[in-house]
C-alpha cells in the first residue's frame, strides 16, 4: 500500500488518510495493493467492513427515483455494498479499507462503449495524421510531399499511409480527390490515405499496382472502384473496395503493434471506459485481446463484433458454420465474449461516397433528384435469412446502417425473428443517422437496440457542405433522430466508434443533449433531438450495458459489480458546455483502482490517452482499424 496523498474527509473530526491501488510503472500493466478484508458478516451494530469506500461525491446511480447520495462502499467482491450519506458509509470502513475522496466530483457507472475500434486505433497511430483538416489541392499535395520527405530513407519500396484524410475536405466544397494529386508527387512510393471516415481511401497508381486492381477488377461486394470515364480506377476506394489495397500493405512490427496497443489500452482507462464492444473484429482480434488479457493490459469486458462481410452474409448456412467454428476454436478468458456479429448494410450518405442506402434518391448539388439511392450491400431478403440462421444460433447481430432503406431492411429481419415473451438476443442497428419517423416505433416492438454515436450530431463539413445539398432540408432536419426514437420507446446505447471520431465520452455526453459543435459558431443540429441529460448520461452507461448483456453493471446500486468512474466536476450540476472538460479521476473495476489520474503512470496514461484519443477528428468537426464505422 502505497500513501497517495492526505485530505480531510467532510466532517470527521479526525480525517481520512486517503489511499488508492496505484498503477505499476510499466505502459498498461495493472497492479493491485491493500486488498480489502474479509467481509465479516453484518449485524444491527457492525456493518460488513467495505474493501474501498469513495465519499464527498454526487453519486450519480442511474437509476430512478433514487435518493441523492454523497458516497459508497464496495465489498471484496468486487460489487457495491451500500450507496448513502457520507456518515452512513463511514461506518463500513475499516483498518484496510482503500478510501478515496471524491472532492464533489460525481461518482458513477463506468463508461460502457457500444462501438469502437481500439485495435485499429492503436494501428492508426502509427501512422502520419493529416488531422481531418480542409485544405486546397496544393496544401495537399505539399502536407503529403512533407510527410514523404521525412521519411525519404523508405524510397523506393516503402509504403506511406496516412491517416485521417478528410474525403469531403478539399476546397473549394465538392471537389473530389484522385490518384493524379498523390502520382505528381516526388517519390516512387506507394501511397495510401485512409479516409476519416473508414469509408473511403485515396492510392497512388503505384498502390493500385501493387494491389492489381486495375479497369478489369471487378468491384468486390459491398465496395466501389470509383472508375473514370475511360473506365480506369480514379484511386478512390469505397467500402469494401477498400481492402483491395490494404490487405497488400506490409504490417507493422509486433513491438511497434504492441507498444501502440499498451497505449490505446491506457487511453480507455484514463478515459473512463469500463466495458467495450469492438465493432468490427476478426478471428486474429480474438487472439490479440486474449494475448493483452493475461498481459494485464485491459481489465474491461469486451464484445468483439465478428464481421460476416457482405459476400459471407448471402450464404448464411455457410456463415453459421463460420461462427461456429469461430466459437469452437476459441477459448478466452470470460470477461471476452462471443456474443455478437457485425454486418455492414450500407456505407456513408456524404458525398462524394454517397454510398449509404437510401428510401428517397439522393439529390446533386443544384437540388435535382437523381436515380441513386445508393447500395444495400446485403438485399433485405438474403439479411433476413441471415438474421433468421444466425438468430437461431444464439448470436446477436450488429448492423451498421446510416441510410433510412438500410435502417429499414435491418428491422424487417428483427421483427421476423421477434417473439412475444421470448428473451430477445437485442439485436443492435448502429449509427442511424437517417431514419424514416414510420419506423421509429418498430424500435421498442421488436426489442431493437439503437446504437446512436451522437458526437456526430452537430453541424461541421460532414452534416453541412457534403450532405445537406444532397438529401435536401426535410431530410436534414430529421439527422440522428435520438429524441424521437426515445419518445417511441425505443432503448438507446451510446458509442464513440473511436477512431472515426475520438475518444472523449464526456463530448459524446454533453454533444447527445445540445448538438452544438463549439469550435464553430453555427446553430445547433436539430436541437428538438437533442436529449435530457439524465437520457444521455444512461444512454452512455445501463444502456449500452444492456446492448452488451452486461445486467450485472451500469448503475450503481447494491450487488452490481463495481466499475465506476470518479470525475473531477458534478457533471448533473455544472453547464453542458462544460461536461465536454471533465476529467477522470478514478476508473475502477469491478472494485479495483485501475487507473488514478494523480499517480505518475496515472498522468503518462492522460498524456498518452490525448495524443492516441484525439485520432480521428472525424465528424465532429470541420477539420477523423477497422473497415468503416
Amino acid at each position: 500500500m502505497s500513501d497517495v496523498f492526505d485530505g480531510t474527509a467532510e466532517g470527521s473530526a479526525g480525517g481520512l488518510r486517503r489511499r488508492t491501488f496505484l498503477a505499476a510503472t510499466g505502459a498498461g500493466a495493472l497492479s493491485v495493493a491493500g486488498a480489502g478484508t474479509a467481509a465479516r458478516a453484518a449485524t444491527g451494530r457492525a456493518p460488513v467492513r467495505a474493501a474501498t469506500v469513495v465519499l464527498n461525491g454526487r453519486v450519480f446511480t442511474g437509476t430512478t427515483g433514487s435518493a441523492r447520495a454523497q458516497a459508497l462502499a464496495v465489498g471484496t467482491d468486487g460489487k457495491v455494498l451500500a450507496v448513502g450519506s457520507n456518515a452512513h458509509i463511514r461506518r463500513r470502513i475499516g483498518p484496510r479499507t482503500v478510501v478515496i475522496d471524491a472532492d464533489g466530483g460525481t461518482v458513477m457507472p463506468g463508461i460502457q462503449d457500444g462501438h469502437m475500434h481500439p485495435l485499429g486505433a492503436a494501428a492508426q497511430s502509427l501512422n502520419p495524421s493529416l488531422g481531418n483538416a480542409s485544405m486546397t489541392v496544393e496544401q495537399f499535395r505539399v502536407r503529403i510531399q512533407e510527410m514523404l520527405d521525412a521519411s525519404a530513407a523508405q524510397e523506393p519500396d516503402g509504403w506511406l499511409q496516412v491517416s485521417d484524410w478528410n474525403p469531403v475536405g478539399l476546397l473549394p466544397a465538392g471537389t473530389v480527390a484522385d490518384k493524379s494529386l498523390l502520382d505528381s508527387l516526388n517519390t516512387r512510393r506507394a501511397i495510401y490515405l485512409q479516409g476519416s471516415d473508414f469509408h473511403n481511401s485515396l492510392a497512388n497508381s503505384r498502390a493500385l499496382a501493387l494491389a492489381g486492381v486495375d479497369r478489369t477488377t471487378p468491384d468486390p461486394a459491398g465496395g466501389k472502384i470509383v472508375r473514370g470515364a475511360d473506365g480506369e480506377p480514379t484511386g478512390l476506394l469505397v467500402d469494401d473496395a477498400q481492402g483491395l489495397v490494404n490487405q497488400v500493405i506490409p504490417p507493422p512490427s509486433p513491438d511497434l503493434i504492441l507498444a501502440a496497443q499498451k497505449k490505446m489500452a491506457g487511453a480507455l482507462l484514463a478515459a473512463g471506459i469500463t466495458s467495450f464492444l469492438d465493432a468490427a473484429s476478426a478471428e486474429a482480434s480474438l487472439e490479440t485481446y486474449a494475448e493483452l488479457m493475461a498481459k494485464g493490459v485491459l481489465p474491461q469486458r469486451i464484445t468483439p463484433a465478428l464481421v460476416v462481410d457482405a459476400e459471407l452474409a448471402r450464404r448464411p448456412q455457410e456463415a453459421a458454420e463460420f461462427l461456429r467454428g469461430v466459437r469452437k476454436r476459441f477459448t478466452g478468458p470470460d470477461r471476452l465474449r462471443l456474443t455478437t456479429v457485425k454486418v455492414f448494410l450500407d456505407g456513408v450518405m456524404e458525398f462524394p461516397a454517397q454510398s449509404a442506402a437510401l428510401l428517397a434518391p439522393y439529390l446533386d448539388a443544384q437540388g435535382r433528384p437523381t436515380d441513386n439511392r445508393g447500395p444495400l450491400h446485403v438485399s433485405d431478403r438474403d439479411y433476413r435469412a441471415l438474421v433468421r440462421r444466425l438468430d437461431a444460433d444464439g448470436w446477436q447481430m450488429h448492423a451498421h446502417a446510416i441510410g433510412d432503406r438500410a435502417v429499414r431492411a435491418a428491422l424487417n429481419a428483427y421483427e421476423a425473428v421477434a417473439r412475444p415473451g421470448r428473451r430477445g438476443r437485442r439485436h443492435t442497428i448502429t449509427h442511424l443517422q437517417l431514419v424514416h419517423p414510420d419506423d421509429y416505433r418498430r424500435f421498442a416492438r421488436a426489442g431493437v437496440v439503437a446504437s446512436m454515436q451522437l458526437q456526430w450530431a452537430l453541424s461541421s463539413s460532414f452534416t453541412n457542405d457534403a450532405l445537406k445539398p444532397y438529401i435536401g432540408p426535410e431530410r436534414y432536419a430529421r439527422l440522428y433522430p435520438a429524441r424521437s426514437l426515445a419518445k417511441a420507446g425505443a432503448l438507446l446505447a451510446g458509442g464513440s466508434d473511436w477512431p472515426v471520431d475520438p475518444l472523449a465520452p464526456f463530448t459524446q455526453i454533453a454533444t447527445a443533449i445540445d448538438r452544438s459543435n463549439p469550435e464553430e459558431n453555427q446553430p445547433p443540429l436539430n436541437a428538438r433531438e437533442g436529449l435530457t441529460r439524465t437520457q444521455s448520461l444512461v444512454m452512455h452507461t445501463a444502456g449500452a450495458a444492456h446492448q452488451l448483456h452486461d445486467g450485472g453493471s451500469g448503475t450503481v446500486c447494491p450487488g452490481k459489480r463495481a466499475d465506476l468512474i470518479v470525475l473531477d466536476r458534478d457533471i448533473t450540476k455544472v453547464s453542458v458546455k462544460d461536461i465536454r472538460a471533465t476529467k477522470v479521476q478514478y476508473t475502477l473495476i469491478s472494485g479495483r483502482v485501475v487507473h488514478d489520474a494523480g499517480s505518475e503512470t496515472g498522468r503518462a496514461r492522460v498524456e498518452a490517452a490525448q495524443r492516441i484519443g484525439a485520432q480521428g477528428t472525424g465528424r465532429t468537426s470541420g477539420g477523423s482499424c477497422c473497415q468503416g464505422h
